[in-house]
């Protein structure tokens, strides 16, 4: 029986003989459970002794071996390699090059030490005391933290402005320590300073972080909320949100005739094969009204009664992310009011922030309010049409030749676990021809607050997604959010591309209404 093998391609540089760097390819010897320390041992053991890289512990637990595999930062003994594909291994980006996989992580160890990641105390304690883990990391997750830099070489924000944004790793110790009720240096005025509200929340350091730490929620958003507390936040930007949503129940100012006055509170259809409550969000109701009706025509087209409370308000994603905790409850209490009120157990939405917000914050706001979570599960529109309705009972759109390629929202995919619907709902519409573009899921820079508090880096990250849609040679990009959707269109415009943008639904309902 022939031997399987993983084909290694282990970028090699090394800074005192090399102009350039190189990948060099090395076949190894497929054991089932290898993970990438595995390979990397077997080819410095028996092929190439002149390979360089780091290891110590081999259990997880040192963050020494950190590389990228395959375009994402991981921990080499903790990431299986697949049979069959190639596993391309490179060093971490951010950081020079020492020799081959190995980098000089001063950058950021200089940058830790700064703000000071120990504990810092009132007076010294006289005797040994008794510690209960919830009084030193409530989140039991700050403290698993390995410093291993993987999320510094995933972070879109950091890309594009370290010296303003100290990164995930940092961010992490500040909330450790800021959560420790025997520390007494201000840690929430060092976020601040150290860039607190340039964080997208996008989650790419969560998915590459070996200990999966929520840093977007256990330790940015905490942190704003300290800051909000302290008068240090939010920023002039989002104080203009903020104010809105006081004055209009929504997050953004009213151009045009909204969607919720231009449609009935509820929309019947003949045989019903299902009812829903329709959640428009804020962009779509007072912006993208033609997104709303597309959705709208999508629910009908396929059977479902829907309900669209006419009192519902902006969900309160920003105020969550941006730290503006009370005024985010009262709007959850407002909407939670609004939609069940219909005795409906299911929301759509066309919006992945609202998604995520009404997932993730609506049950921990009723919880403790009321001691259960509000009486509705919600779903974004292509989950919806995939999971509940069934992929068979989507009416056969007719034939629209176009090329597209999709842009992956981060609070859908990564915040929700949304990932291959979209696509798979894309999928049913002959002529329609989708390319995958190059790090398809990487932030756009509009959400966390960033578009609306930081815009010039927030326009800096869109820059680097525009350049990988136009890269793509695809004649449209398709989302399913509304920041991602104006975001993208806006930085594409900037650059001068006639790259069109689209949602999901757009797509959908013309080539329902269109032969």
């Amino acid at each position: 029986m022939t031997e399987e093998k993983i084909v290694a391609k282990i970028l090699r540089y090394d800074p005192t003989q090399d102009e350039q760097h190189r990948y060099e390819t090395y076949r190894v010897p497929y054991v089932p459970g290898m993970n990438v320390l595995d390979v990397l041992n077997y080819v410095y053991e028996n092929l190439d002794p002149s390979l360089a890289y780091r290891w110590n512990c081999r259990a997880g637990q040192c963050g020494s071996c950190a590389v990228i595999l395959n375009g994402k930062p991981c921990a080499a003994c903790r990431t299986m390699v697949t049979k069959g594909k190639t596993a391309a291994i490179a060093p971490l980006i951010q950081f020079p090059v020492l020799k081959d996989l190995v980098v000089d992580v001063k950058r950021g160890t200089n940058r830790l030490v700064s703000v000071r990641p120990y504990l810092e105390r009132a007076k010294v304690q006289s005797r040994p005391e008794i510690i209960k883990q919830d009084e030193v990391d409530p989140s039991g997750e700050l403290r698993k933290c390995l410093e291993c830099w993987a999320c510094i070489s995933t972070c879109p924000a950091v890309a594009e402005a370290w010296q303003d944004f100290a990164g995930p790793t940092i961010m992490t110790k500040l909330a450790r320590f800021r959560l420790d009720n025997r520390d007494v240096e201000d840690r929430v005025k060092l976020a601040f300073l150290e860039g607190l509200y340039n964080c997208t929340t996008c989650r790419q350091c969560v998915e590459v972080c070996p200990k999966s730490i929520n840093i977007p929620e256990k330790a940015i958003e905490k942190l704003r909320a300290y800051a909000v507390d302290s008068a240090l936040g939010p920023l002039e930007g989002h104080i203009t949100v903020a104010k809105y949503v006081q004055d209009t129940g929504k997050s953004v100012q009213k151009m045009t005739t909204p969607f919720l006055e231009q449609v009935p509170e509820v929309i019947d259809t003949s045989n019903p094969v299902d009812e829903v409550i329709f959640f428009t969000g804020c962009l779509a109701d007072y912006r993208l009204q033609q997104v709303a009706f597309n959705v709208l025509e999508t629910l009908k087209r396929n059977r479902v009664k829907v309900y669209i409370p006419k009192d519902q308000q902006c969900c309160a994603s920003p105020l969550f992310r941006i730290g503006m905790l009370k005024l985010a409850e009262e709007q959850v209490k407002k909407n939670v009011k609004a939609m069940e009120r219909f005795g409906v157990d299911t929301v759509v939405t066309g919006c992945a922030g609202c998604g995520l917000t009404l997932r993730r914050n609506f049950p921990e706001v009723m919880r403790r309010i009321r001691g259960e979570p509000q009486r509705f599960s919600t779903y974004d529109l292509t989950e919806y049409l995939v999971r509940i309705l069934g992929i068979e009972k989507v009416a056969p759109p007719a034939p629209k030749p176009l090329k597209v390629t999709y842009h992956e929202p981060c609070h859908l995919g990564r915040g929700q676990g949304v990932f291959k619907d979209p696509l798979e709902v894309l999928g049913l519409i002959p002529k329609l021809e989708l390319v995958e573009m190059r790090d398809y899921d990487r932030c756009c820079g509009a959400g966390g607050g960033v578009r609306s508090g930081q815009r010039p880096l927030a326009m800096a990250i869109g820059r680097r997604k525009a350049e990988l849609i136009m890269e793509s040679g695809a004649e449209a990009c398709v989302t399913e959010c509304p920041f991602c959707y104006i975001q993208i269109k806006d930085v594409l415009n900037m650059l001068g591309s006639d790259i069109k943008t689209y949602y999901v639904a757009d797509l959908l309902a013309e080539s329902y209404t269109k032969p």
